[in-house]
């Protein structure tokens, strides 16, 4: 597949100009992926939520707290955090198939140029984007290759808020991602 953007720096260009779909009339601004360019592990969530959409970062809010928290503990603060969708979908909703494949040259564009060795796809939108695979507990025991990058699924830190019983879980996939580097 050949290179549509040459660094990250044009990908947030036209990721912040983006009208593809209806989702930017819905949000104050988009949410750019974040981190280390040189990062082995690539962290993909759904979209953006509320606070993400006011900061403009990914992660943010409660959930992204707890997973920088969960990084940071495991010493994996070397990572680049984006998700399949740039703009926040009202009422955090589940973003569109329309919406997602309008955002998806952007989310390729930031495997083709990073080149993650690690793929740690976060909940059901990013597992269906990445393995194809529509059930996140049957995705979540497999491995799965996409662009070069080994995928691991897991759950989404939204999900461990509201249910603490798949932390265990949630922090062993973690674990799972940093020791396959």
């Amino acid at each position: 597949m050949k290179l549509k953007y040459n660094n990250l720096e044009n990908i947030n260009e036209e990721i912040k100009n983006c009208k593809k779909c209806e989702l930017w009339k819905y949000a104050k601004q988009a949410v750019l992926g974040e981190g280390e360019k040189n990062a082995k592990i690539m962290i993909v969530g759904e979209a953006p939520g509320a606070e993400e959409d006011k900061t403009g970062k990914p992660f943010v809010g409660r959930a992204g707290r707890l997973l920088r928290n969960t990084l940071s503990s495991l010493g994996l603060e070397e990572t680049y955090i984006t998700n399949v969708v740039k703009h926040r979908p009202p009422n955090n909703r589940k973003p569109k198939k329309a919406e997602i494949k309008a955002c998806s040259e952007f989310l390729i564009a930031e495997i083709q140029i990073l080149k993650p060795k690690i793929i740690l796809a976060l909940g059901s939108t990013a597992c269906e984007f990445l393995t194809g695979e529509r059930k996140i507990k049957v995705a979540i025991e497999k491995d799965y290759e996409f662009m070069g990058a080994k995928v691991l699924v897991n759950y989404h830190p939204a999900a461990i808020l509201r249910n603490p019983n798949l932390l265990n879980k949630f922090v062993e996939k973690i674990k799972q991602a940093k020791a396959s580097l």
